[in-house]
């Protein structure tokens, strides 16, 4: 029987994020996803492990994003990271 996926708003340093968390029997894990984020994916033997990489996973993503010139938005749709000036005319131009 699957057992049902609990979900935790935590903080990373870049904002906030929700994680989806359920525990697996058949591997004796806990089993996180970002349901706003769906290339992160991790675990942890413990769920406090679990929530941790979790957290790990979440800020190695968005260091990423960063470093390549691209933005993450938040759950309380706060913008991590800077447009290239080369987009920044056409962000100013769309939102006037």
């Amino acid at each position: 029987m699957k057992q049902a996926e609990q979900t935790y708003q935590v903080t990373t340093k870049q904002g906030r994020f929700t994680l989806a968390i359920r525990y697996d029997a058949r591997d004796k894990a806990y089993l996180v996803r970002v349901p706003n984020i769906p290339e992160i994916i991790t675990f942890g033997e413990t769920l406090a492990e679990a929530k941790r990489m979790g957290i790990d996973a979440l800020e190695l993503y968005c260091d990423c994003m960063i470093d390549e010139g691209k933005i993450v938005v938040d759950d309380t749709r706060k913008v991590i990271g800077r447009l290239p000036k080369s987009c920044a005319h056409v962000f100013s131009l769309q939102t006037a």
